[in-house]
């Protein structure tokens, strides 16, 4: 084996390398890309779960405000139509 022909061999495994060392460094930026997409989207849906509870929380107050206010309507017909 000549010196060049080393040389050459040499050149072709550290493209080799080089390529796989690229190629790792963008999977691993795609890994972390898709962690941080994975942590925002749970802290999202965590924020969007505790407002909907809060939203619940109030339709559940309006539906007893409502049912209040029926049977005040109600008492109040029933005392202008005994008079």
């Amino acid at each position: 084996m000549t010196n060049d022909t080393r040389f050459d061999d040499i050149y072709t495994r550290l493209n080799d390398l080089t390529q796989d060392v690229t190629n790792l460094k963008i999977q691993s930026g795609t890994i972390g890309t898709s962690q941080t997409a994975i942590a925002t989207t749970l802290t999202l849906a965590t924020g969007l779960a505790s407002d909907m509870r809060e939203v619940k929380a109030d339709v559940r107050q309006i539906k007893s405000d409502m049912r209040n206010l029926e049977a005040s309507i109600s008492e109040i017909l029933r005392l202008l139509r005994s008079q």
